[in-house]
């Protein structure tokens, strides 16, 4: 998807497909689609990507760094897209 090609389509069209890819109730996923929602924040995909990240969530192992941050970026996304 990334190889050395040049890939024209636009950055968030890139960055969702990769979101997609990533193994679902994992911390990675989890971050990376709350940071998709923040950057889509006013169109219809925030709250796909929010709720997503949202059920995503409530798989991650407990007590580790990553799912901290990655619960952080999920709240942080929640408080943007509410205020938004």
């Amino acid at each position: 998807m990334f190889g050395n090609r040049r890939d024209e389509r636009p950055p968030l069209q890139r960055a969702s497909e990769a979101a997609a890819s990533l193994k679902p109730g994992t911390w990675e996923s989890v971050e990376a689609l709350a940071v998709l929602a923040v950057e889509c924040r006013g169109t219809p995909e925030a709250e796909h990507f929010y709720r997503t990240a949202s059920d995503a969530a409530a798989q991650l192992k407990a007590g580790t760094y990553e799912s901290v941050r990655a619960l952080a970026w999920l709240n942080r996304a929640g408080r943007e897209l509410r205020g938004a």
